[in-house]
C-alpha cells in the first residue's frame, strides 16, 4: 500500500502499487497513486504541508486537470510496457476525476492519504510472446506489480531501473514458466551462472579467505541452508521486508566479506555465523525474483520448486568454486597476494553497490 510519511515534514512515499490484467490480447492496468505525489512540488520536498484526502476533495475543476496531466506526465516518465523488445503504446485515463460522483469524495477520513486511480490501458502486437514492465523512478519508490491472469495473482516487486516480465502464448493467455524438477533446478543454476554477479562475488570472498574445500562447503552449505528457509519464509509471506534495503544489505555482505579478509587467516565461528547471517538476506533476494514464477497456490508442487531451486544454487556456487580453484588455487604461497588483491576488489565492488542500490544510481551498471 502506499505510505506516506509524518505530518509536516517530507511528501515521501514507499510503494505504488498496481494491478495488471492481460486478456485476449489485451492489457489493462490501474495504478493506485499518491495524488499529492503526481504533483511535481510536492513530490520529495521536506518543506511542504502533506495533502491529505481533504485536500483531494478540493480541488477545482482547472486543478483536476492539472492534476490530470501531472500524473500522466509522470506515470509515463516513470513506467513502461514492452511486448518482446518492443515499447508498447498505451492510453491513459483517470476514472474518478471525470467521473461526477467519484468515490473519494465520500470514501475515506478527510485526514487519510488521497489515493489517485490511474487507468492504462494497451494491446499486444499478435505475435508477440513476452510483457515486460520497466520502472524508473528519480525518488526510490518501489512499483509493486500484481499481476491477474484467470485465477492467478502473482505480486512483484520493481526497484528503479528493474523489469519484470510476464509470458504469454500465442492465444494471448499468460504461461507459466515450465516447473518441472529439472527447470527449477536450471533455474536456480543461471541464477548464479551467469545472472548472478553479486552473489558470484559474495561467493568468491568466501574463496578468497582460505581456498580449502572443507572450509568452503562449510561456508558454503551454511550459506544455502540459511537462504533456503529465508526464501521459503518469504515465499510463504512469513517475513515481508523492503526489497530495495534487501538489496542493499546484500550488497553489504559482499562488502563485509571482501574487507574481512583483509585481516581474517581462518574460518572462525564468527565468519559462519555471520554467513548464516548473510544467507538469510540473500534468500529474501532471491525470493524477489523468484516469487512471480513458484506454485505458491499448490503447496504440493511448491516444496519440489524450493529444493530444486536451492540445489541448482548450491550446484552454481560449487561452479564458481571449481572455476576460482582451477585458476588460484595452485598458486601455493603467492596466493597471498590473489587473496589481498581479490579482497580489496570485493570490498570495493560491495561497497560501490552499497551507494548505488541505496541511493538509485548506477556506479556499476553491470550489477
Amino acid at each position: 500500500m502506499l505510505l506516506g510519511c509524518g505530518a509536516l515534514h517530507a511528501h515521501i512515499i514507499q510503494e505504488i502499487p498496481v494491478d495488471l490484467e492481460l486478456k485476449n490480447g489485451k492489457m489493462t492496468a490501474l495504478v493506485e497513486a499518491d495524488a499529492a505525489y503526481m504533483m511535481s512540488e510536492y513530490r520529495g520536498d521536506d518543506d511542504q504541508t502533506i495533502p491529505d484526502l481533504a485536500w483531494l476533495r478540493s480541488l477545482s475543476a482547472e486543478e483536476k486537470e492539472r492534476l490530470k496531466t501531472e500524473a500522466e506526465a509522470y506515470i509515463r516518465q516513470c513506467l513502461a510496457f514492452l511486448s518482446d523488445e518492443d515499447v508498447m503504446g498505451w492510453q491513459v485515463s483517470f476514472p474518478e476525476l471525470d467521473s461526477e460522483h467519484p468515490a473519494y469524495m465520500t470514501e475515506g477520513e478527510p485526514e487519510e492519504s488521497p489515493v489517485l486511480k490511474i487507468k492504462i490501458e494497451g494491446e499486444f502486437p499478435p505475435e508477440a510472446k513476452n510483457l515486460s514492465v520497466e520502472w524508473h523512478e528519480p525518488f526510490g519508490v518501489v512499483l509493486i506489480v500484481k499481476t491477474h491472469t484467470g485465477a492467478e495473482i502473482k505480486t512483484q516487486p520493481v526497484l528503479e531501473g528493474r523489469s519484470v516480465v510476464a509470458h504469454r502464448d500465442a492465444s494471448g493467455e499468460v504461461k507459466a514458466e515450465n516447473t518441472t524438477f529439472l527447470n527449477w533446478i536450471k533455474m536456480g543454476y543461471t541464477h548464479i551462472l551467469p545472472e548472478g554477479l553479486d552473489h558470484i562475488l559474495f561467493v568468491l570472498g568466501l574463496f578468497l579467505l582460505v581456498p580449502k574445500w572443507k572450509t568452503l562447503l562449510q561456508q558454503t552449505v551454511t550459506f544455502t541452508i540459511a537462504h533456503s528457509l529465508s526464501l521459503a519464509a518469504s515465499v510463504l509471506g512469513w517475513v515481508n521486508l523492503n526489497p530495495q534495503w534487501v538489496e542493499v544489505s546484500i550488497a553489504a555482505s559482499i562488502a563485509w566479506v571482501g574487507i574481512e579478509n583483509l585481516w581474517a587467516k581462518e574460518l572462525g565461528k564468527g565468519r559462519l555465523y555471520l554467513v548464516g547471517a548473510f544467507g538469510l538476506i540473500h534468500g529474501l533476494g532471491f525470493a524477489s525474483a523468484l516469487k512471480e514464477k513458484l506454485p505458491v497456490e499448490t503447496p504440493g508442487a511448491l516444496g519440489p520448486a524450493l529444493l530444486g531451486f536451492n540445489l541448482g544454487v548450491e550446484g552454481g556456487q560449487v561452479t564458481v568454486l571449481l572455476i576460482a580453484f582451477a585458476a588460484f588455487a595452485w598458486w601455493g604461497k603467492k596466493f597471498v597476494w590473489v587473496k589481498w588483491t581479490g579482497s580489496i576488489f570485493v570490498g570495493v565492488c560491495g561497497l560501490l553497490l552499497v551507494v548505488q542500490r541505496a541511493f538509485n544510481l548506477e556506479i556499476i551498471p553491470w550489477l
